[in-house]
């Protein structure tokens, strides 16, 4: 037990030190580029299709039987996870089968930006959203403030993220949605707003853009789910190559799990 304890300790120490001594960047704009064609990418030959086929990833995984969408619990893999000159990508997709939700289970609990910090604890603290002007009843469009915090083994980080969104009803049984980061901002101390923030693009790049996808298809009892999540952040520093990817990971079955819990809770109290 002792041991244990001098390790943990160890770690943590050097985790600490680690984080105080990881420089700021600057995100420059080809690195930027490169992330926004592979989102475009995604957008043309997944997103796009979706809105046609109603295919989800899951369906075309081999590793995957009839009985992927009767999991109770997310199914998580990767998609892509490199370095490109001056960052690097990280792309996860995770499905799961909600028995006796809706379509419009969902899009309350999107929609819903106040409650935000109750359907996704821990991630999100404060949240809003306003209805944009050009929205329409088939493609709901919203500019949103989050505040978003990830925590690694050895760096809590919190972020003031702007996000523009698009909830699309496609057809009566699909349904989608896209949040695009507009702006993610590091707080110089997430204990001490009065310290502020760090310029866009120019902090410790642990996470400078984000892209959220969701679809949603009416299926037997309930409704198939689908989130990907792809990110851009820095080089991945020495000897940390897992962060990245588990951080990524770790986010897509969170979301999935976090939608059950406020889907179920929405039923219950009905």
């Amino acid at each position: 037990m002792r041991f244990f304890r001098v390790t943990v300790c160890l770690i943590i120490a050097s985790s600490l030190l680690f984080g105080s001594l990881l420089p700021i960047l600057h995100l420059d704009p080809k690195t930027l580029q490169t992330y926004q064609d592979y989102v475009a990418k995604f957008d043309r030959e997944v997103a796009a299709p979706y809105s046609e086929s109603g295919r989800m990833w899951a369906d075309g995984r081999s590793c995957c039987s009839k009985g992927t969408f009767e999991l109770k619990t997310p199914l998580v893999e990767p998609r892509f996870n490199a370095e490109i000159p001056g960052g690097s990508i990280h792309h996860f997709s995770g499905v799961i089968h909600l028995s006796g939700a809706t379509i419009e289970d969902v899009r309350h609990i999107m929609e819903d930006y106040p409650n935000y910090p109750k359907y996704y604890p821990a991630d999100l603290s404060r949240a809003n959203g306003v209805l944009q002007p050009d929205s329409t009843p088939a493609d709901e469009h919203f500019r949103a403030e989050i505040t978003l915090t990830q925590v690694t083994a050895w760096m809590s980080v919190t972020y003031n993220c702007t996000y523009d969104t698009h909830y699309r009803r496609i057809a009566p049984d699909r349904w989608a949605s896209h949040s695009t980061s507009i702006s993610t901002r590091e707080w110089r101390d997430p204990r001490n707003e009065a310290a502020g923030l760090y310029a866009d693009s120019e902090d410790h790049g642990l996470l400078w853009r984000a892209n959220t996808y969701w679809f949603v298809r009416t299926s037997g009892d309930g409704i198939d789910v689908e989130a990907d999540s792809l990110s851009l952040s820095r080089p991945v520093p020495t000897g940390f190559g897992w962060w990245g990817t588990k951080r990524s990971k770790d986010a897509v079955s969170k979301m999935l799990t976090d939608m059950k819990t406020a889907v179920e809770a929405m039923h219950h109290k009905s």
